[in-house]
């Protein structure tokens, strides 16, 4: 039998390799310029032993999910509050209303379009903070009216609009700080 590394991948072997890729990113294993580095690797890959460096210095999806002996202990059966929420979109689309916005939220985007619309949100806490990375694709956030919001950040070789309704901050109004950061792509950000 020949050396298996010679065979040549398929297009759900690739997708295999995308998809650890970014759990990885998700998890704070590798940067998003990693990750879009790999991630091109990947689709461009001919043989197994094009992939395999790749993703060697990553744990596989089974070992980063299994507890280890600093684990925290199991979660109990009552609601516990969200801290982070990752949302992450690799030569890909994500469309959808965020049922539950915690306080901090990560939209991560590479290579494909990223649309959340938070009118329906039930929000977690008054502050909430929501970081956007773009690297060569779109991302849109519509926020609902009567929400202070404050965006930050930049976009290299590319477009940063916001057209959000003013308000004055109040007490008891929720605050949405949005930061942005972005390469070769667009971020809209807009009230419904």
């Amino acid at each position: 039998m020949g050396d298996q590394r010679l065979l040549r991948v398929s297009d759900a072997e690739r997708e295999q390799v995308v998809d650890l890729l970014s759990v990885a990113c998700a998890e704070g294993r590798l940067t998003l310029e990693e990750m879009g580095g790999r991630v091109s690797a990947a689709y461009s890959a001919v043989t197994r032993a094009d992939l395999e460096p790749l993703t060697i210095d990553l744990p596989t999806r089974a070992e980063a999910t299994a507890p280890t002996a600093w684990a925290a202990p199991p979660v109990p059966a009552a609601p516990v509050k969200t801290k982070k929420k990752w949302l992450v979109t690799v030569m890909g689309e994500l469309k959808r209303g965020v049922s539950r916005l915690p306080e901090h939220t990560v939209v991560v985007t590479v290579m494909g379009e990223s649309k959340l619309d938070l009118r329906n949100s039930i929000i977690d806490s008054p502050q909430i903070e929501l970081r956007m990375y773009l690297l060569m694709g779109e991302q849109q956030i519509i926020v609902p009216e009567g929400v202070e919001v404050e965006v930050t950040g930049f976009v290299c070789m590319g477009e940063k609009r916001v057209d959000v309704e003013e308000i004055r901050p109040r007490p008891g109004v929720p605050r949405l700080h949005i930061r942005v950061c972005g390469m070769m792509g667009e971020i809209k950000i807009r009230t419904a």
